[in-house]
């Protein structure tokens, strides 16, 4: 489904960031909401197409989208619970089992928007995770760890609360079910897990936190948004924060350190160096400051050595054009008023895109993939999941209702 507007021009802006003060001079606009109704269909084709993937081995799984107009907790857990009711098993899923929910944070918990939080614009709100946790402690899950690579040395718990979760909230809400992990090392863990990526392009194998490999279930929570490198931040982005700054840190010097809190822009962006990790395990053809080359084939790398079973979009207030305000003045908040939800991070990630009016099977370098490769077609290339919105049913809201057309990234002129 290609987007009806047409762009008669992409933004220009230099790859190079912008400081805090240099941002925080630009204003931010606020659009509205709309608001919302809904539809429900199956499709399950198996034909074959006379491309190089067998379309019955591709995965499709049904992806959700609901109304949601503010965070209360209340809407916001009724709205999901709708979702989940019929997206798929997700209480079967979950019930008697651990479940590793990956949350998209970013490298800082101190910035915010000319006054607007974070939560409000290019992390997942607190008041989403917190509704999600109370369903899946409802469904029978024996415990619910959320974590990601948070740049504080500071206590698990301490280090989330930074981000807006209050800690004492989640425990009520989750009857004492949750735990959070700060996995930027090996955190409580004596070794780290090897985890092998099955065909991969860039990376053969990831050395990572036990956190994502002691578990039974994965979640991605995400924040709908676009990305300059990968087009949009999906549910699959969100595991760019599964490898750890102890290995992958822009910080280190000459060998890992369980101290790092460096992002990994040297390694998985701009691949100027490869990550100390035990073993030679980065062997593709990355190339060396290209970002829209590297970012979109470490996305697939990791869906396909971390599968994830449930992917969960906050979409109700986020930024648009960029993934955070260090990319550009360019950048501004819009609220689409929507929550997504999926059992196939290919198949979500794909609808989302649709949702912010963007084709997910777009030629390389045009929108919304301006800067380099459309990871969706790659992952569907893979066969982790379907990214044709023809072959994705689509529950709840119908599409065509739910579609907020976004601003696009800008393309990069320096790298």
């Amino acid at each position: 489904m290609k987007s009806e507007r047409k762009y008669n021009s992409v933004p220009v802006c230099p790859g190079g960031q912008l400081t805090r003060r240099d941002f925080l001079k630009g204003a931010i606009a606020v659009a509205s909401t709309l608001p919302l109704a809904g539809a429900d269909l199956i499709r399950e084709p198996l034909q074959k197409t006379g491309g190089d993937v067998l379309e019955s081995k591709v995965p499709r799984t049904p992806v959700g989208i609901a109304w949601c107009n503010r965070y209360n907790f209340r809407e916001v857990k009724k709205a999901l619970g709708r979702l989940f009711d019929k997206i798929g098993s997700v209480r079967k899923l979950v019930k008697h089992k651990r479940v590793t929910v990956k949350v998209n944070l970013v490298n800082t918990s101190t910035e915010d928007l000319n006054g607007i939080p974070l939560w409000l614009t290019v992390t997942v709100h607190p008041v989403v995770a917190m509704a999600l946790g109370s369903l899946l402690a409802e469904y029978g899950a024996k415990e619910v760890i959320f974590c990601d690579q948070l740049p504080f040395r500071t206590s698990d718990a301490e280090a989330f609360s930074g981000y807006g979760f209050k800690i004492d909230s989640f425990n009520s809400a989750m009857d004492g079910k949750v735990r959070f992990a700060n996995t930027r090392n090996r955190g409580a863990y004596k070794e780290y897990a090897w985890v092998k990526v099955p065909n991969g392009e860039l990376a053969t194998a990831w050395e990572v936190n036990k956190t994502y490999v002691d578990t039974d279930v994965i979640v991605s929570l995400a924040k709908l948004k676009n990305h300059v490198s990968a087009g949009i931040t999906g549910g699959m982005k969100n595991l760019f924060g599964i490898p750890p700054s102890s290995i992958y840190g822009d910080d280190l010097k000459d060998e890992p350190d369980e101290d790092a809190i460096g992002y990994r822009n040297q390694t998985m962006h701009n691949c100027v160096r490869k990550p100390f990790t035990s073993a030679d395990s980065f062997t593709g053809r990355s190339i060396e400051g290209d970002h829209g080359y590297n970012v979109p084939r470490f996305i697939v790398d990791l869906a396909a050595a971390f599968p994830i079973d449930l992917v969960v979009f906050d979409g109700i207030s986020v930024i648009q054009t960029a993934e955070g305000w260090w990319n550009g003045s360019m950048s501004s908040v819009t609220r689409p008023g929507v929550l997504i939800a999926g059992m196939n991070p290919v198949c979500t990630d794909s609808v989302a895109a649709a949702v912010m009016g963007f084709d997910p099977n777009a030629p390389d370098k045009t929108l919304p993939f301006i800067n380099g490769t459309n990871y969706l077609a790659l992952a569907r290339k893979r066969r982790l999941g379907e990214n044709r919105i023809s072959e994705i049913e689509v529950v709840g809201v119908d599409l065509a209702k739910a579609r907020f057309e976004f601003q696009p990234t800008f393309r990069r002129v320096a790298l």
